[in-house]
């Protein structure tokens, strides 16, 4: 063997040394797919991917469809069939059944490679198993979504906040733009609040309220409506000259409401019952 022969040969064992480390490390499942006969040749780490010996990967094409879960199987032969057409990428994430009936998460990659009449020959490729990035990832997102709905919760909370002015008398004051998502909020938040403190009174304050246009106008509408199914009294304050003006003009019926000029005067007016409901009571106890 001359001197330049064994050079080529060292590399080509240095070659297959670095690929052989590369597979190990990344736990890669390679496969080597002959398309005429639909037989399959495995190697690397099988055992650790899928749980099975090479010797129970002898099925070819027919048995990797069958360890693929069936509701990912359609998926993963529709890709397969585009990229054996267009001798393009095989990239997919789907699930592997395991020798212990369980399923993996499997990262597969392939490349189709062109015969001599320039149709899809052979396949060389790699399967990754990914189910501890999966977990991660599932538990990352289900936190997201933790962490979406305690914020989803605290706006809410924010933007239609409830405030207790006496046993039978809450406060809404609102604050900032009211859109057709809020409107519902602000309703929902009216009727909790009625409903599970037994308020008789409800003060609706839109002195932070800067426009007051149709869609506004009846959505306070709606929200009086529905609290007053439930027996309680609607007040509204906070309505500037202008945008008294603008309600007029709008058309808006206000007879669902009881109005007064500022959240204080609604307030008063929330005591001033609570006064008069106790000296009856206290004049019907005189009575006894």
């Amino acid at each position: 063997m001359s001197t330049e022969e064994q050079r080529l040969l060292r590399e080509l064992n240095d070659l297959r040394q670095r690929y052989a480390m590369l597979v190990r490390a990344l736990r890669l499942m390679i496969y080597d797919y002959d398309v005429a006969t639909s037989t399959i040749t495995w190697s690397g780490e099988t055992e650790y991917v899928c749980g099975r010996t090479l010797s129970e990967l002898d099925g070819g094409l027919a048995q990797w469809e069958e360890l693929i879960h069936p509701d990912d199987r359609e998926r993963a032969l529709h890709l397969l069939g585009e990229a054996e057409a267009k001798l393009s990428e095989y990239d997919i994430e789907y699930r592997f059944q395991h020798k212990n009936g369980s399923y993996v998460w499997i990262l597969d990659r392939g490349y189709f490679l062109a015969g001599s009449d320039g149709t899809a020959a052979r396949m060389i490729g790699m399967m990754q198993n990914i189910s501890e990035i999966k977990a991660i990832e599932f538990e990352r997102l289900q936190m997201q979504e933790t962490i979406i709905a305690a914020q989803e919760r605290a706006l809410r909370e924010l933007s239609t906040p409830l405030v207790p002015i006496s046993d039978r008398a809450v406060a809404l004051p609102l604050i900032g733009v009211i859109d057709q998502r809020r409107a519902g909020l602000i309703i929902e938040t009216l009727l909790e609040g009625v409903a599970t403190r037994g308020a008789e009174m409800v003060i609706i304050d839109i002195t932070g309220v800067a426009t007051v246009d149709t869609f506004i106008a009846d959505a306070l509408i709606r929200a009086a409506r529905a609290v007053r199914l439930l027996g309680a009294h609607v007040v509204l304050t906070g309505i500037s000259p202008e945008v008294a003006q603008t309600l007029v003009s709008l058309g808006a019926d206000l007879s669902v409401f009881e109005t007064r000029a500022t959240l204080q005067d609604g307030i008063a007016l929330a005591m001033n019952g609570e006064s008069l409901r106790g000296r009856g009571s206290g004049v019907a106890h005189t009575k006894k």
